[in-house]
């Protein structure tokens, strides 16, 4: 008992002399100081809190990652509604994004997947969204303040056909906020039920290869419209994230004082954010040389930093965001097509996070009640999304898990307080309007890579699978091709769907125009009725990489001595259990043990002892 305490006491002192040298925000990764198999990579594990300027410094750095695409997908949800550039509602829909993600953050951290994992707005609505944004009802009218030529939908305003009621901006949004809230319950039943096993069993990595690509590539018009002012700052901006990201992510630069050396592999971890900031300040000395027309109606107009001024003036300091804020949510057949779509898309990756999240902070893989509950915490909150009138939902963002290991930092609390910090800025108008007015070239060119990313990630899959068999190359080939094609011949030929009924024309055209669904859906079906092996379609690797454990290494070797291989089993179990669940919950279970068939609640009734190997059971 004595040694027990005075380890204890060694590891703690241990913890306070490191402390004091992790001010910096990312550790070089060092050979002579590089972890042996027998020891931790992390300074700090997953429940262990920091001290709390080292907490403050790295939540710093998971806002920054993620601050860009929440900005961006605000303002291209911004578009699609056919607001104005300088009308309050797009800092109304900034503030609600870092509010919801910032909430959902720390809902996921402390009672969903119990992972350190950030929660921010899927691109993966926006395929749908554009799709609606075609339909008559749905376009901008001609005499919008937003010109024709920046509508991402389609090239020009349409005339409303007769009988059909062009929608206004908050019509259009109550539509998407209530649609969403429905598509969003299909998840929540999804992770309540604990159906992910089922659905990943069919769904394999031919049906995520093109279902993710075709995402990235059905976008491809947006960071065209972006760029449309000023193509060459567009160039420079993706220049200068290829350059940052690629060419110098090894350069890091000295912070903080004193005699320990602290760097930050800066390039590395913000590549989007100095590439936005550096062309920004450029187009400001661009803007007071006069180099861009002043004249709003000027191709040029949207490339100057003033253009967008009244908004700043315009958004009050204090902006409450709360439900129903934009009207009651009502409801859209077609776009609870698409949005259900684009739920099950982020089921498939939100699961391949959290795996990936567990690998990073060196715990046990999530068992499956930890994936449900994570999807069910997800679903939550995309559906108070939709009543907050965020019109996109939120999933996990696979950056923030990078940074993890980067930083050596898997703690939860450091996305506890991230997520504290976003709920904080998103009361303040002002800080969400200034950024609202990031010249529209600047963001072209970091769509230009950030959606070449996405498609980069959804090839990525493919690495699963026998790409020599003719079989997956054509399941492959003609499963991304129809995603192209047939929203292609839509868009080209949009009287070919007539069923007599405007309700049902728009979900027909929404199904069939969304890339993502019609790539998913055939790849799908192929890869179900057409004969191959598991191990051709590349389902034992995917399945095992959610089942993987510490054990596995030990499990295949004849000659461990039992005691040591029944040590590990029960370590493992439990630091399963001590990720996974509460330290109050075994109390709550053995008092109702009906809670133990919950698929998202963990199953066990007390803490896992240690296994008796020499037991008579």
């Amino acid at each position: 008992m004595a040694e027990k305490e005075e380890l204890a006491k060694m590891q703690v002192s241990e913890k306070e002399k490191q402390s004091t040298e992790h001010i910096a925000l990312c550790e070089k990764d060092d050979i002579d100081n590089e972890p042996t198999p027998a020891t931790s990579g992390l300074q700090y594990r997953i429940d262990e809190s920091p001290p709390l300027h080292v907490t403050l410094l790295i939540a710093l750095q998971h806002l920054v990652l993620c601050f860009a695409a929440t900005l961006t997908l605000s303002l291209v949800i911004g578009d699609t509604l056919c607001s104005s550039p300088d009308s309050v509602l797009r800092s109304q829909l900034f503030s609600t994004a870092l509010g919801m993600s910032g909430l959902n953050t720390v809902a996921q951290s402390l009672a969903g997947s119990r992972l350190p994992v950030f929660q921010g707005p899927s691109f993966t609505f926006i395929s749908p969204l554009m799709v609606l944004g075609s339909d008559p009802a749905w376009s901008c009218s001609s005499d919008s303040t937003l010109r024709s030529d920046h509508n991402i939908s389609e090239t020009n305003a349409t005339a409303a056909p007769i009988g059909v009621t062009r929608l206004s901006t908050m019509e259009k949004l109550q539509q998407m906020s209530g649609s969403l809230m429905a598509a969003s319950a299909v998840e929540v039943v999804i992770g309540a039920l604990g159906l992910v096993g089922p659905i990943m069993r069919r769904v394999g990595p031919v049906t995520v290869v093109p279902t993710i690509s075709l995402i990235g590539l059905s976008l491809y018009k947006i960071p065209i419209t972006y760029s449309r002012p000023c193509p060459a700052m567009a160039a420079v901006s993706a220049l200068l994230v290829i350059v940052f990201s690629l060419y110098l992510q090894r350069i890091e630069i000295p912070i903080g004082c004193g005699p320990k050396k602290q760097t930050l592999p800066i390039f590395k971890v913000l590549p989007v954010l100095l590439s936005i900031c550096l062309t920004w300040i450029g187009a400001a000395v661009l803007t007071a040389a006069g180099v861009f027309s002043d004249d709003p109606n000027s191709q040029t107009y949207l490339a100057r930093t003033d253009a967008k001024a009244g908004l700043v003036e315009a958004t009050p300091w204090l902006l409450f965001t709360y439900p129903g804020q934009f009207g009651a949510p009502s409801f859209n057949l077609a776009a609870f097509v698409g949005f259900t779509a684009a739920v099950l898309s982020s089921v498939v990756e939100s699961v391949g996070d959290y795996v990936t999240a567990a690998r990073s902070c060196e715990v046990p893989p999530p068992p499956q009640h930890a994936v449900s509950r994570g999807l069910l915490l997800e679903g939550v909150g995309s559906v108070l999304s939709g009543a907050y009138g965020a019109a996109h939902a939120t999933a996990t963002y696979s950056g923030n898990i990078a940074l993890l290991r980067l930083c050596r930092t898997g703690s939860r609390s450091v996305l506890v307080l991230a997520g504290l910090m976003l709920v904080g800025m998103s009361f303040v108008g002002k800080v969400a309007a200034a950024f609202s007015t990031v010249p529209e070239p600047v963001l072209g060119g970091v769509f230009l890579v950030v959606l070449g990313l996405l498609v980069a990630l959804g090839l990525s899959s493919a690495r699963h699978l026998h790409l020599h068999s003719t079989r997956n190359l054509i399941v492959l080939g003609v499963a991304i091709f129809a995603g192209i094609v047939v929203p292609g011949y839509l868009e080209t030929y949009p009287d070919c769907v007539d069923t007599g009924s405007y309700d049902a024309d728009q979900v027909i055209r929404v199904a069939l125009g969304t890339p993502m669904i019609i790539g998913g859906v055939v790849a799908c079906f192929l890869d179900n009725t057409v004969q191959g092996t598991m191990e051709e379609r590349g389902m034992h690797e995917w399945l095992s990489g959610s089942s993987t454990n510490t054990t596995n290494n030990n499990s295949n070797n004849s000659t461990e001595d039992p005691e040591d291989i029944g040590a590990v089993f029960t370590a493992h179990a439990q630091q399963e259990a001590d990720t996974y669940g509460w330290g109050w919950y075994p109390a709550l279970l053995r008092k109702c043990r009906l809670l133990r068939h919950v698929p998202f609640l963990p199953p066990y009734t007390a803490t896992v002892k240690r296994l008796d190997v020499h037991s008579e059971y």
